[in-house]
């Protein structure tokens, strides 16, 4: 990590975070990370309710993850993620409740909502999932709408659609001065325009485009033995491409876009885009955003839509032949 902070002249106030899996993690563990000046820990949790772990394979009991986090707190990794899931194989309401209680209790910084992507056709793994055991439509609304409200009754400011932030984070004062950001990772008040990705198949972006590491782990090891940068393959952006991608981080992040303001910053032709705006017409009817000249605004009522708005603007979603979850 020494040789890290040199090379990329990383300050003492730069955040460095880690992702954390407190199944295998140990207190020794967790002081090596302290050592190597890691200050942020993500932790996934998914669930607390012993049945619905069982159902999805992923035994983690709540005082697992309270030890992990006390172990984090004394090693100074004081800057705590926790993610969390809503339509999972048996969950019901009753359990939502509990969870977002118990995750509050740990007094995170952040807190993500997920919800479950059933998609056995590209995670072999989810076969092993029993589709009658996942709550329908119905139930999977009530479930984020449950635990969004109890999020922001017990002080969390939402960010975007599926983030939540302490009020004292610097996440949730991003919102109030136009400062958020979003990538990979979701959220994140980083403004840095280049990410580098580290481990078999992490994906890093530099301004000129995206660059996604080998895998499996023995073609990453291999490459980095051998003295061979690690990257599988890239993706060069056009200047098309990168009108689109911040149109897009507008509309998740600020929950509106001007996109005459953007078109100019691009030099295109705001013109250009009426195809895409013609896509929201749909949605603009159902209250989900409105259109006002060039200018893109997410209701309310539609932020948990707010993907669908964006994806009007992503000119390769129509492309790809696979199947996709659901929007909420």
């Amino acid at each position: 990590m020494d040789k890290l902070r040199s090379r990329f002249d990383v300050t003492d106030d730069a955040e460095i975070a880690v992702e954390l899996d407190p199944r295998t993690a140990s207190e020794e563990y967790v002081a090596e990370l302290e050592r190597a000046g890691v200050n942020r820990a993500s932790i996934g949790v998914q669930s607390y309710e012993p049945k619905v772990q069982e159902a999805i394979h992923r035994i983690q009991p709540y005082e697992t993850t309270k030890q992990v986090i006390e172990w984090l707190r004394a090693h100074s990794i004081t800057r705590i993620n926790m993610d969390l899931m809503y339509g999972l194989p048996l969950q019901d309401t009753g359990e939502i409740e509990t969870m977002i209680d118990l995750t509050v209790e740990l007094q995170p910084n952040r807190i993500a909502l997920f919800g479950y992507a059933h998609v056995p056709w590209m995670k072999s793994h989810q076969k092993m999932i029993k589709e009658e055991d996942l709550p329908d439509a119905a139930e999977r609304w009530k479930q984020f709408t449950l635990a969004v409200e109890r999020l922001k009754e017990r002080g969390y400011v939402q960010v975007g659609f599926d983030h939540f932030a302490h009020p004292d984070d610097p996440m949730a004062k991003a919102i109030e001065t136009g400062d958020l950001h979003r990538n990979f990772q979701g959220y994140t008040t980083d403004s840095a325009t280049a990410m580098l990705g580290f481990g078999a198949s992490a994906i890093g972006y530099l301004p000129q485009g995206y660059v996604a590491n080998e895998q499996p782990l023995k073609a990453y090891s291999q490459a980095i033995y051998s003295g061979i940068l690690p990257v599988a393959r890239g993706i060069g952006l056009s200047t098309t491409d990168k009108l689109h991608r911040a149109i897009i981080e507008d509309i998740m992040c600020n929950l509106t876009v001007d996109l005459a303001a953007r078109c100019k910053e691009y030099g295109t032709d705001v013109a250009d885009l009426d195809g895409d705006i013609e896509k929201l017409a749909p949605l603009s009817e159902d209250a989900i955003c409105t259109i006002d000249g060039s200018t893109i605004t997410v209701t309310e009522t539609g932020r948990p839509f707010v993907r669908l708005v964006a994806s009007a603007f992503d000119k390769y979603l129509s492309l790809g032949a696979g199947r996709h979850s659901k929007a909420v």
